[in-house]
């Protein structure tokens, strides 16, 4: 969890057995690490201007949480591993019948009847 100034962390996230701990526990405590430094910078000090822009916070620290490992750890071929679990169920999900845009804005009946006359080729030369 990242405040103003002081970043904390759960110990599991954070503290690895040097001896016994795997390399994807290692992974996934560097990637915490990098993800709420991320959050540091964007989204403590340089701020989104309302809570519909959070999907914007968020998506750049995971970005960033990936960056940073690829950058401490290059061993790691963190981008192949980000492209197979985490883009590819992207892809999934935004792919379902189900699935709606992250933000969208609501049209007036005004601008909507002016939208569709335009489309319609009744509102300047058609293509």
């Amino acid at each position: 969890m990242e405040n103003w100034g002081l970043v904390t962390y759960r110990e599991t996230a954070l503290l690895i057995d040097p001896k016994n701990s795997c390399s994807s526990s290692r992974q996934w405590v560097a990637l915490v690490v990098g993800h709420e430094l991320a959050h540091q910078w964007f989204g403590n000090l340089v701020t989104m201007e309302w809570w519909t822009h959070l999907w914007l916070n968020e998506g750049f620290a995971s970005w960033i949480e990936y960056l940073c490992v690829d950058h401490c750890f290059p061993e790691y071929d963190i981008w192949t591993q980000f492209v197979s679990a985490d883009y590819t169920r992207a892809q999934e999900l935004d792919a379902l019948d189900n699935s709606h845009p992250i933000e969208y804005y609501r049209l007036s009946a005004s601008s909507h009847n002016l939208e569709s006359h335009c489309l319609a080729g009744q509102c300047g030369p058609s293509f």
